[in-house]
């Protein structure tokens, strides 16, 4: 199959997506995105191939390039990616960040003078020439609306419950006599982003979102990443139990809300998140924490691959424990993601339509 969208794939990205791209027929620019010595970032495109550059100028004028790169320690290089592409006359440009950065400094605080980032990270992408940006599960409303200022329709928001809901259904079933599904905390406020979360996921799961095939938890800060639970509705006793976070950092949210399902009689809890981000030791704490000091807290942890970070760590911590880490599943967001982003690419292609109907002369 071959198409004629072309893509630049970064350095901080699945390793399934060369393959999920060359599936879906797209071209592959060969890139060198790399430091020099100094440190000074930069980007190369169709690197040590002098001889065929009339050819790559053709094969990259006016085509429509889709770039993927997470950025969480690299928005310079997406930033450089996307403006050689427009500089060397690219047509469209359409950004894929599988994990968008800085997506939780979503808003300003009273009394504070806090960065902006995730305005600031829209604005920035925008100017170095992105025409569209497709990303899976942001943070939070605020942190969509800090990009649909600046790309409007154009910035596409891939929900991580068509990921995950196959996953669940193969995992337990569909029976709310024996599956429960909840965030891990958000209850107690009427608009919280993680609770539609979890609402979208039951009715994914079981085609409704009522209190009898969820369980609700509300929490409250106790330090930048200490939580504590602060109340508790749901029927749990005996049930596999299935939390779904946007993303898990420290893991103290996710581990609060698990040893409280535990407590409450919880037959099993499988922790499901969007972005690994497992700061430290997170994930070793996250899969060896005992909510009884016998059985384990979370008895699964299965994470999305918008962070390659997650695979290193789960790699990592299987030389030392392999069986906690073998308590841990990756699931590819590769297809999903570009899926969205040649939706995108058509969807602007379309010629507008105009209901205007023909002026008919009258008859005499």
């Amino acid at each position: 199959m071959k198409n004629n969208t072309l893509i630049l794939i970064g350095n901080d990205t699945s390793p399934t997506l060369s393959a999920a791209a060359a599936a879906r027929g797209m071209g592959i620019i060969p890139a060198s995105i790399d430091s020099f010595a100094s440190g000074e970032p930069f980007v190369e495109l169709f690197p040590k191939d002098k001889e065929n550059t009339a050819a790559h100028a053709v094969a990259l004028k006016g085509k429509d390039v889709i770039v993927v790169q997470s950025a969480t320690d690299s928005m310079t290089h997406l930033l450089m990616m996307v403006h050689t592409l427009k500089a060397y006359e690219a047509g469209t440009v359409t950004v894929v960040m599988p994990f968008a950065p800085l997506m939780r400094q979503d808003r300003a605080f009273d009394g504070r003078f806090v960065s902006l980032g995730a305005a600031f990270a829209a604005s920035q992408l925008k100017a170095a020439g992105a025409d569209a940006v497709v990303t899976m599960t942001p943070h939070s409303q605020a942190a969509i609306k800090a990009y649909r200022d600046v790309f409007g329709d154009a910035f596409k928001v891939v929900s991580s419950t068509a990921l995950f809901t196959p996953d669940i259904q193969r995992r337990f079933s569909d029976n709310p006599e024996t599956l429960a599904i909840g965030a891990p905390d958000g209850a107690d406020k009427a608009a919280d982003e993680g609770q539609k979360r979890a609402r979208r996921l039951a009715r994914a799961v079981f085609g409704r979102d009522d209190d009898d095939v969820m369980f609700l938890i509300a929490k409250t800060h106790t330090g930048v990443n200490d939580t504590k639970i602060t109340d508790f509705k749901g029927d749990v006793a005996g049930k596999e139990c299935v939390i779904i976070d946007d993303m898990i950092d420290g893991g103290s949210t996710m581990l609060n809300a698990a040893n409280l399902l535990k407590a409450k009689g919880a037959r099993s809890v499988t922790a499901f998140a969007s972005h690994g981000i497992l700061s430290g030791n997170a994930l070793e704490k996250i899969l060896s924490a005992r909510a009884d000091g016998q059985h384990f807290s979370i008895d699964r942890l299965v994470l999305a691959d918008t962070l390659p970070s997650v695979a290193r760590k789960i790699a990592a911590l299987a030389k030392t424990q392999p069986k906690l880490a073998a308590r841990a599943d990756i699931m590819e967001t590769a297809d999903i993601l570009l899926r969205a982003a040649e939706a995108e690419i058509t969807r602007t292609k379309k010629p507008p339509v105009h209901n205007i109907r023909p002026l008919r002369k009258k008859a005499p």
